[in-house]
C-alpha cells in the first residue's frame, strides 16, 4: 500500500487513496419543511505521509474534494482538511524547530448542520522552537516558544495572532513513572474585539503531571489552576483537574478514560482532535464532537469513555460523553452535550465486510430554551476487489428532533463509493 519517496537522505512513506463518491440525498439543506433533493458526485483525493528521519520528523495527512450538484440547487464547492507537523532537530536533544498546521471545514451556525451553505475553512498554524536540556539521568528541562495565527472564512472574533511560552521540568522514576511541572502564559490578540464576542487575553496555566504505568495500564494526571485577564472584561480562575486512564487487556481490547476540568477554546480543542491520527479529520454525519468557531475561552467539563475491540472478524467501538462548555464571552453558545457514539464491523468474507454505526447527541444550550436530540444511523458495505481497488455503499437516516421549530429535520442518504489506493 505504501510507497517510498526519496526526501534527503532519507525515505518517507506516502500512502494515497482516489475516490469518487455519487450521493443523493432528499434533503441536503436539512431543512424542516423546504427540503431540497440533489444528487452530488464528488471526486475526492486522501493522502498520508510520514517521514521520520535523524533529523527531520514530518508527520502529514489530509483530504480534498469537489462537490459537484447535478440539481444546481446550490454553487458547486471544494471542501478540505489537513494537519501536519514538521520537527527538525537543529542541535539534537538541544534544539528543535516546530512548525503545524491544521485546516478543517467547521459550521458558520453550530446551531444548524453540516449542509452546503453552513460550512467554513479554518485554519491554525503554530512555529517556533523548543529548547531541552538535562540535569543528570533522572532531570529534563524543556521550553517551547510558540507564535500562532488563526483564521476563519467567516466567523467575525476568530482571526488572531497568539504568542506563547511554556516551560517543563520532569523527573523520571524508574521506568514506569515521572513527574513534572508545567507552567504556560499564553497572549491573544484579535483583529476584532467585542467584550459579547471576544477580547484580547492573557491565559496562565500551571499545572503537576504525573505519568505512570503498571502491566497493561497507563495513566496520566493533571491537577493545578489557570487563570485569564481579559482586556475591557472581568478576569476569570479556574481549577485544572485531568485524568486520562488507558486499559489493554490483550491485543483485541482497548479502554481508556478521559475527563478534564480546564480553561479551552476551539483553537485548543481542533488542535487536541485534528493532531489525533485515530481521529477523522473530516467530521461526518455520525461524529459525536462539534466546533463552534469562536476565539472565546470556556470553562470546560467534559468526560469520555472508549472502549474498543477489534477481532479477526467482529470490531466494536462505543464512546459515551458528557461535556459542558460555559464560556466566558459568548454566552448564547454556553451548553451541555450528551452522547453516545458506537460502531459495529463484521467481516463476512475476507474482502467483504459489513459496517453499522450511529450517533444520539442530546445539546441544550444555557441562554436559550431550546434543546436539540440527534439522531443519526449509517448502515453499509465495503468490498474489496483487489489489492488496489474496491467499492462501498452506504443508507444514512440523519434526524434532529428540537423543541423549537427550525432546527427539526429528517434527511435520508444514499451513497456509493469506488476507491483506489497505493
Amino acid at each position: 500500500m505504501a510507497s517510498a519517496i526519496a526526501c534527503g537522505a532519507h525515505a518517507g512513506r506516502l500512502d494515497y487513496q482516489l475516490e469518487m463518491t455519487a450521493l443523493k440525498s432528499d434533503n441536503i439543506n436539512q431543512s424542516e419543511d423546504n427540503e431540497a433533493k440533489e444528487n452530488v458526485f464528488i471526486p475526492r483525493l486522501k493522502f498520508d505521509f510520514v517521514e521520520e528521519g535523524a533529523s527531520v520528523d514530518v508527520k502529514a495527512r489530509g483530504e480534498i474534494e469537489r462537490r459537484h450538484y447535478g440539481n444546481d440547487n446550490f454553487d458547486d464547492e471544494t471542501r478540505s482538511a489537513f494537519a501536519g507537523r514538521i520537527n527538525w532537530s537543529v542541535l539534537p536533544r538541544r534544539l528543535s524547530l516546530v512548525a503545524e498546521d491544521y485546516l478543517s471545514e467547521q459550521p458558520i451556525n453550530i446551531r444548524d448542520g453540516r449542509y452546503p451553505g453552513n460550512l467554513q475553512q479554518v485554519n491554525v498554524f503554530i512555529a517556533g522552537p523548543s529548547m531541552f536540556a538535562r540535569f543528570g539521568e533522572a532531570t529534563r528541562f524543556q521550553m517551547d516558544l510558540r507564535g500562532a495565527d488563526t483564521y476563519a472564512e467567516v466567523t467575525p472574533g476568530f482571526d488572531s495572532r497568539r504568542y506563547s511560552a511554556s516551560a517543563i521540568l520532569g523527573q523520571t522514576f524508574g521506568a514506569s513513572a515521572e513527574a513534572s511541572l508545567h507552567v504556560t502564559a499564553t497572549k491573544a490578540d484579535f483583529d476584532e474585539t467585542d467584550p459579547n464576542i471576544v477580547v484580547d487575553y492573557v491565559r496562565r496555566d500551571a499545572f503537576l503531571r504525573y505519568e505512570g504505568r503498571q502491566r497493561n495500564v497507563s495513566y496520566v494526571v493533571d491537577l493545578g489552576g489557570a487563570r485569564v485577564d481579559r482586556d475591557l472584561a472581568s478576569d476569570a480562575n479556574t481549577t485544572i483537574a485531568r485524568l486520562t486512564v488507558e486499559w489493554q487487556p490483550n491485543t483485541s481490547s482497548r479502554l481508556r478514560l478521559r475527563a478534564r476540568r480546564q480553561f479551552a477554546d476551539e483553537v485548543q480543542d481542533l488542535i487536541l482532535r485534528l493532531s489525533d491520527p485515530e481521529e477523522a479529520l473530516v467530521a461526518d454525519l455520525a461524529d459525536p464532537g462539534s466546533s463552534q468557531v469562536s476565539g472565546s475561552v470556556y470553562r470546560q467539563r467534559d468526560v469520555e469513555l472508549d472502549y474498543r475491540y477489534r477481532g479477526e472478524r467482529f470490531s466494536f467501538r462505543v464512546r459515551p460523553r458528557d461535556r459542558n462548555l460555559d464560556y466566558l464571552s459568548r454566552d448564547d453558545s454556553s451548553r451541555t452535550e450528551r452522547s453516545m457514539a458506537f460502531q459495529m464491523g463484521y467481516l463476512l468474507r475476507p474482502r467483504l465486510n459489513t459496517f453499522v454505526d450511529g450517533l444520539v447527541r442530546v445539546r441544550d444550550f444555557s441562554t436559550r430554551d431550546q434543546r436539540d436530540i440527534d439522531h443519526i444511523y449509517r448502515l453499509g458495505v465495503d468490498y474489496q476487489v483487489t489489492r488496489h481497488w474496491g467499492w462501498r455503499a452506504e443508507l444514512i437516516r440523519n434526524k434532529r428532533d428540537s423543541n423549537l421549530d427550525d432546527p427539526y429535520y429528517v434527511e435520508h442518504v444514499a451513497q456509493m463509493t469506488v476507491w483506489w489506493k497505493r
